[in-house]
């Protein structure tokens, strides 16, 4: 029963890993788009100090630190599978 409920646990590791992937992998893509359109804001602005502006700054600086996570759950995710084949290794 002991081999059954781990071997299961593995599986369930295996089947979380292209999950963590896709939504690492969406949510860099996401954060380059919105970060293509915060830099046009900032770009085509007369004021620095400008609402607009600002936000754009600061959602710049958010999607910065979403992709720095999102790279954390990629990293994460490699080094699960590398765990999980040294074991069956």
């Amino acid at each position: 029963m002991r081999f059954y409920a781990r071997r299961m646990t593995d599986v369930a590791s295996i089947a979380a890993i292209p999950s963590v992937l896709q939504s690492a992998t969406s949510t860099i893509h996401r954060a380059v788009k919105t970060l293509e359109k915060d830099a046009n804001v900032v770009a085509r602005s007369t004021a620095v100090e400008s609402r607009q502006t600002l936000n754009a700054l600061v959602e710049s600086r958010q999607q910065v630190l979403y992709t720095q996570a999102a790279a954390k759950l990629i990293s994460a995710s490699d080094e699960m599978t590398k765990s999980l084949l040294d074991i069956r290794a």
